[in-house]
């Protein structure tokens, strides 16, 4: 646990992480206040731990940090994995100039890391498990004001103007392979008054008229299932109600939530009104395998109806005027060409049927640390997890938005196909202007195919929209070489 005079640092974005490329500091593009360093460095202030401070390297330049080196201990924050790669930098960075030993690194990315795998990436650190802070007295109810009141009001201008993170719950009961979040247990809620009031109170201090919040929630409408409990949900909507209403805002939400308990919710036509009346505007549906049996199964995502549950929320949804965002994971070991195409066809029938829906497909990252596919047998030691441990850059292969590639999908002929649907995929919600995931460029090795000629010719028009002066000029052979520029150009995926 760090102790004493705590730097506490937000690396910065993957795509944009200066510490790796030795390139000059560029603003993160869409810069989010960062909660889960905050919320860690309250409570252990709470408790008498550390004094904490928080760099974020999305605003700032670590590298322009004159004091860095007078901290008694440095906490690292790891979202998720291909967020393992800018924190490997950012302690490498430290390392050069402190003790490894006063450096921890916590988050759900690096969490179910075994420790010799942690000391491989984090030679000499500590490893901080989530857990040791969460099973703290009040864990749950932290406030975070007293955090916020020590960030400059610069940098609350600019957090204001971006997406938000709204502590809702975390816990989802459902157990999917591929998820590497608080799987298999009970919601649990944070203190959801207390921080959307401070979110209110900010932005009405800096004269801002809208937030935008995210809330952390897995499935949002998980109360709604059997054994579930409606009423607290119903009293949270409640509560977000009579906050927007006090401080006269104009407040946006979204969550993620699964289709059958989105349908079960909205039985009730109370649910619906408090929903629709705290400002949530959209959800994202976990629509992963619902083209296959199969796929679902393998999955483990305990959905066996999941087509018709979908097309029944995504129904509700366009009637009262939210947006249903396609969350679809594909390309995992099971997928075989004819469940891919069952794939597009079932996203493009989505897309076309439902006029407010939006795209978010991603090329399936199997294997991620703290998923349950991480520790297979099959996995451990083979020459894709060597070298994830060896050359840390490639965890950023990991990340959602990422291309399949020598690392999520070793074999050559199962990655070009897994890219193909993907591109063309994203071409079609790119034509219907409706699209929310973004596919950026791997790490890989020279002569490694990504991508095959008729797969560039799409995804060079994807990129003419973000890169127009590099698209031309694109071509399977010099795609990587690329990478750095272009996942610049793409928008960051949120």
């Amino acid at each position: 646990m760090p102790t004493g005079r705590t730097l506490m640092i937000h690396p910065p974005y993957v795509h944009d992480n200066y510490l790796a490329q030795g390139t000059p500091f560029v603003t993160d593009r869409q810069p989010f206040l960062p909660v889960a360093p905050l919320y860690a460095a309250e409570l252990l202030e709470l408790h008498g731990f550390a004094e904490t401070r928080l760099f974020d390297c999305q605003l700032h330049d670590l590298r322009d940090a004159s004091d860095v080196a007078g901290y008694d201990s440095y906490g690292i924050s790891v979202m998720g994995a291909q967020n393992i790669t800018p924190a490997y930098h950012v302690f490498r960075y430290l390392a050069e100039r402190v003790d490894s030993g006063r450096i921890h690194v916590g988050g759900q990315g690096i969490e179910k890391l075994s420790e010799e795998e942690f000391q491989r990436v984090f030679p000499g650190g500590h490893k901080t498990d989530r857990q040791a802070l969460a099973g703290l007295p009040g864990a749950m109810d932290v406030d975070l004001e007293r955090q916020v009141a020590k960030l400059s009001d610069a940098d609350l201008r600019v957090y204001l103007a971006n997406e938000m993170t709204l502590p809702f719950s975390q816990g989802c009961l459902f157990g999917c392979s591929f998820c590497g979040a608080q799987i298999q247990r009970r919601e649990s809620f944070f203190d959801v008054p207390t921080h959307l009031d401070l979110h209110c109170r900010l932005a009405k201090r800096f004269g801002v008229s809208s937030i935008d919040l995210y809330c952390t929630s897995l499935d949002f409408f998980q109360q709604a299932l059997p054994g579930g409990d409606i009423a607290r949900l119903t009293r949270l909507l409640e509560g977000v109600i009579e906050l927007r209403e006090r401080h006269g805002l104009d407040i946006g939400l979204r969550a993620l939530t699964r289709a059958d308990s989105y349908n079960a919710a909205m039985k009730s036509e109370q649910i619906r009104d408090l929903t629709a009346g705290a400002g949530f505007s959209r959800f994202g549906f976990g629509a992963d395998g619902a083209a296959s049996a199969d796929v679902v199964r393998a999955m483990r995502k305990h959905a066996d109806g999941l087509r018709s549950e979908l097309l029944r929320a995504f129904e509700h949804m366009e009637a009262n005027r939210f947006v249903p965002e396609i969350l679809y994971v594909f390309g995992i070991p099971e997928d075989t060409r004819d469940t891919l195409a069952e794939t597009r066809e079932l996203c493009g029938l989505l897309l076309e049927t439902f006029p407010n829906s939006e795209y978010r497909g991603f090329p399936a990252k199997n294997e991620i640390p703290g998923n349950s596919n991480w520790n297979r047998r099959g996995w451990q030691g083979s020459a894709a997890h060597t070298r994830l441990l060896d050359e840390p850059d490639l965890f950023l292969n990991l990340g959602f938005e990422t291309l399949a590639n020598e690392i999520s999908h070793p074999d050559p002929d199962k990655r070009l196909m897994v890219n193909r649907f993907a591109v063309d995929m994203s071409h079609l919600a790119h034509e219907l202007g409706r699209v929310g995931s973004y596919l950026t460029v791997p790490v890989a090795d020279e002569g490694v195919e990504i991508m095959d000629d008729p797969t560039m010719s799409r995804y060079r028009e994807i990129v003419a929209n973000y890169a127009p002066d590099l698209a031309p000029g694109l071509r399977p052979d010099n795609l990587v070489a690329q990478r750095t520029e272009l996942n610049s150009a793409i928008p960051k995926d949120t």
